[in-house]
């Protein structure tokens, strides 16, 4: 049996960060893949926020495009474009970006094990079986994405939730590369439909959903417009946050996906995960220094430290969504509009932090206008998030 100091099982963006600067740390780090291609196939919307930056992840050459704001859209088209005096987000390259992260964890130290899938985790005495033998190391970070074998055992009465999404990239007709738009469909509540321009002849139009994957393409399929041809088509899963959800078991731990770790209001989880590598890392090493497994328990506490009252209060966000039909969102875009909520959203507004956007509606009374759909009862939920 091969012996390492970490096993890293999973290298997404997620497992090759932590497997990256565990390696730096001078650690004989084992980084485990099923896939022979990393990167492929793309199963992300691959949009992030300028906050990414500070994560010191993203080098320029793996941006596609840099995007101004958005066009947030009503069922019956009403429009309110938000944006920053600079970029707001980065379109990637994520199929690049990927293989870049699993190269700088190999680059760093870490031993990588293409195409072999681990078929099983061994909580208790920290081991793996994959498909070619035995491996055993002090701690292992599973980072597998949402259907993780190990984060169901770790969670035996979870009931785990996901959405299903789905994605086209379209080449177009010449077009606007500095606004994504975002459109309300209340037949895939609490998800949208999205347009991303990659370039001024590409876009990924995408959504995410409860519904069927017929009823998403058909959605995706009447949206396209007419000069557009579909070149390619990818599908995934957006698990759901859940603060209950247990991520940490003797000296194994989950990471991105497989944690869970993910905004409830758009599905996205790099900014996060890179925030919990660096979490995870900090306690590895002192678990590994002293010995001491229970620093890992303390990048579960961490983490949920860090996340849990923004997430809560996107989760209340989310239920009042679900609860709204046509009639009520285009009411409340004609508000926010009349009320020049744009310029709130575009000073406030963050995609990875949404608490003091939701805080600055409140202070602004502007989130009373909206009682006569929102309720006081939701709205009640919102301010005892916040």
């Amino acid at each position: 049996m091969t012996n390492y100091d970490i096993i890293v099982v999973g290298g997404g963006p997620i497992g090759s960060t932590y497997a990256y600067k565990m390696a730096k740390l001078g650690y004989d780090v084992a980084l485990f893949d099923m896939k022979n291609r990393i990167g492929q196939p793309l199963q992300c919307a691959g949009i992030v926020s300028t906050n990414i930056k500070d994560t010191k992840n993203l080098p320029e050459e793996f941006i596609s495009n840099k995007v101004k704001g958005a066009n947030l859209l009503s069922p019956n088209g009403t429009s309110i474009t938000v944006e920053k005096d600079d970029n707001s987000a980065y379109v990637l390259d994520r199929v690049l970006y990927d293989k870049y992260l699993f190269n700088r964890a190999v680059d760093a130290g870490a031993t990588a094990f293409y195409g072999e899938r681990v078929l099983d985790v061994d909580m208790d005495n920290t081991r793996i079986t994959t498909t070619n033998g035995k491996y055993s190391s002090n701690i292992i970070a599973v980072a597998c994405g949402p259907n993780s074998a190990t984060s169901k055992k770790m969670n035996p009465n979870f009931k785990e939730e996901s959405y299903t999404g789905i994605q086209y990239t379209l080449k177009t007709e010449p077009s606007d590369t500095e606004y994504v738009d975002v459109r309300v469909n209340t037949s895939i509540l609490p998800g949208f439909i999205w347009k991303i321009p990659v370039s001024p002849t590409e876009q990924r139009l995408g959504l995410f959903t409860n519904g069927s994957h017929k009823q998403a393409n058909q959605i995706l399929t009447n949206m396209m417009d007419s000069g557009s041809t579909i070149i390619q088509k990818h599908y995934g899963l957006i698990p759901r946050f859940n603060v209950n959800k247990k991520i940490v078991e003797n000296n194994t731990i989950l990471l991105g996906d497989s944690a869970n770790q993910i905004k409830p209001t758009t599905g996205g989880g790099l900014v996060t995960g890179f925030n919990c590598t660096t979490i995870a890392a900090k306690n590895s090493n002192k678990m590994l220094e002293e010995d001491n497994n229970n620093y890992l328990k303390q990048y579960e506490t961490e983490y949920h430290k860090k996340y849990d009252s923004e997430f809560k209060a996107q989760q209340n966000v989310q239920k009042i969504i679900k609860s709204m039909d046509e009639d009520d969102f285009n009411y409340m875009f004609k508000e926010l509009k009349d009320n020049n909520v744009d310029k709130i959203i575009s000073e406030y507004g963050d995609m990875d932090n949404q608490v003091p956007l939701l805080k600055q509606l409140v202070k602004t009374g502007v989130i009373f206008k909206l009682l006569p759909k929102i309720g006081v009862r939701r709205l009640k939920n919102i301010w005892k998030s916040l």
